[in-house]
């Protein structure tokens, strides 16, 4: 029975590697060096530094 399951399980163990990308929109950052192309380091409103655009207003959702 584990060898028809071992590819699920390695799928899911991998799953926060592949979901966990670095400077995107909404990541933390401490400079714009820490974000993708397109992406600057933003002051929001809770304190926190995150990747945004820096074109108006970037919403992103965080759980704390």
């Amino acid at each position: 029975m584990f060898r028809r399951r071992w590819p699920l399980i390695l799928v899911l163990a991998l799953m926060p590697l592949a979901s966990c990308t670095s400077g995107g929109e909404c990541d933390r950052c401490d400079s714009d060096d820490d974000c993708k192309s397109g992406f600057t380091c933003v002051n929001f409103e809770d304190g926190s530094k995150r990747c945004g655009s820096g074109e108006g207003a970037t919403t992103c959702r965080t759980f704390r």
